[in-house]
């Protein structure tokens, strides 16, 4: 015989009333195939409204082209492992994390020695001005912020249990992907201007991906508070 206590009637009726189908949440990987073509269009933009710089035919198309999507498949990746932390049975372990945000700071300088190793064979490579510095970093800054916005917004129903990391991987994300755009157009490739500008931009992106995080965890944690 079942002796345990029966809820109370009212409790039940209460339950079966806040019952709502919902939606299974989308793997990892359609996650990520979902915000590529996103990122992709969005960046595009930079390249639309700009255009490509003046030594992109010298520089040749693995250095313009190559690098850049490799460096956008980098990001994309970042995405993926984010999405593998809002959903807590399929989250990677952290070893593999830290190794993807590493291979990711290592695609980035690679790609930047590349090109200034291959704008040096060019030709000397002149000081770039304070202003372009600031062009670079502001507007690289304002662009990968717009598209961590767009992820936070694709993100917003994620439950993940360390919130600042997968807010900083998809901030991190971001800034590669703008990145990869931004140095097509940059007619600056000394180390000081793209390490420090275009880099600067993607630390932005990853402080406020990780804000942003943090920030929709904590909503999400009181609204269950108010409600319970």
């Amino acid at each position: 015989m079942d002796r345990s206590p029966k809820p109370p009637p009212e409790l039940m009726r209460a339950i079966a009333r806040d019952l709502k189908p919902v939606s299974p949440s989308p793997q990892p990987v359609h996650l990520a195939v979902r915000m590529a073509p996103l990122a992709l269009l969005f960046s595009s933009l930079i390249l639309v409204a700009t255009g490509v710089r003046r030594d992109a035919g010298a520089l040749g198309p693995l250095v313009i082209w190559g690098a850049s999507g490799l460096q956008f498949v980098a990001g994309i990746a970042l995405v993926w492992i984010a999405a593998h932390e809002g959903t807590p049975a399929r989250r990677l372990p952290w070893q593999i994390v830290c190794s993807a945000a590493g291979a990711a700071f290592v695609v980035v300088v690679v790609v930047t020695l590349l090109t200034y190793s291959s704008s040096a064979v060019l030709g000397p490579i002149r000081d770039t001005p304070w202003r372009l510095d600031l062009a670079c970093g502001l507007g690289s800054t304002i662009a990968g912020g717009i598209l961590v916005l767009l992820f936070a917004w694709m993100f917003r129903n994620s439950v993940a249990t360390r919130p600042t990391v997968a807010g900083a991987l998809y901030g991190a994300a971001a800034g590669l992907v703008i990145n990869a755009d931004w140095r097509i157009v940059c007619p600056g490739s000394n180390l000081r201007h793209a390490l420090g500008a275009h880099g600067a931009a993607i630390i932005a992106t990853v402080l406020l991906g990780a804000l942003i995080g943090r920030f929709l965890a904590a909503r999400k944690l009181s609204t269950r508070k108010r409600r319970s």
